[in-house]
């Protein structure tokens, strides 16, 4: 019985291990506890009483710090999953702003007009574009304007746009992670050369991705 607690105990931990990202040679549970010190010389028998009740008691706490740490995956495996949909951070590893949101003198007519989003460039074509969050792919495919076009919804009424790639890797329908590389960077559709149009929906209504550009992982 004991055993089975001690391996219930280890697979727990493993699974925290993982969750947690810790140095699984630090936390490894699939090896034994070194242990060790000076003898004094001095040792005494269990006796039968002895050992059945130090048997209980420590399975009495084996049982215990289980429940401790199932209940302690459980909060970080939450965690896990509320810092993956939010939404945080840039579409390109490396590159700058070219263009931000808001009203802008139009590329093509000169003349002023809303920019929904905000464009990054590398200056060259091939860059990898990258989730800023975890969601469902809804869109992959050529759009009107935005040329080859993601779009990631997110839940929580938050959905993300990445166009003019030159190379989409996801279908309609793709679970994506956050930070995964799902396009390369191009110029389709009515683009002046090679970067990401980036864009943010809250609820259906487009905003400022600044905001969550810079935001930080809680």
């Amino acid at each position: 019985m004991l055993q089975a607690r001690l391996m219930r105990l280890d697979a727990v931990g493993e699974r925290i291990t993982t969750i947690a990202n810790l140095d699984s040679g630090e936390f490894d549970f699939s090896q034994p506890v070194a242990i060790g010190g000076p003898g004094n010389g001095q040792s005494e028998a269990y006796t039968t009483a002895g050992l059945i009740s130090d048997v209980e008691q420590l399975e009495s706490q084996l049982e215990d710090r289980t429940q401790q740490l199932e209940i302690i995956e459980g909060l970080m495996a939450d965690r896990k999953i509320q810092s993956d949909v939010f939404i945080a951070g840039r579409p390109l590893e490396r590159g700058w702003i070219a263009s931000r949101f808001g009203q802008r003198p139009d590329p093509f007519t000169g003349r002023l007009a809303f920019h929904a989003g905000v464009d990054f460039t590398t200056g060259q074509s091939g860059a990898e574009i990258n989730t800023v969050a975890a969601g469902v792919v809804t869109w992959s495919g050529p759009r009107s304007g935005y040329g080859l076009m993601v779009e990631v919804n997110h839940s929580n009424g938050f959905t993300t746009r990445y166009s003019h790639a030159e190379k989409l890797f996801v279908e309609v329908g793709d679970i994506v992670k956050k930070g995964q590389n799902i396009a390369l960077v191009g110029s389709t559709g009515r683009s002046t050369g090679p970067h990401v149009h980036f864009e943010v929906y809250k609820n259906g209504r487009v905003v400022d991705p600044a905001a969550y550009i810079h935001r930080t992982a809680r």
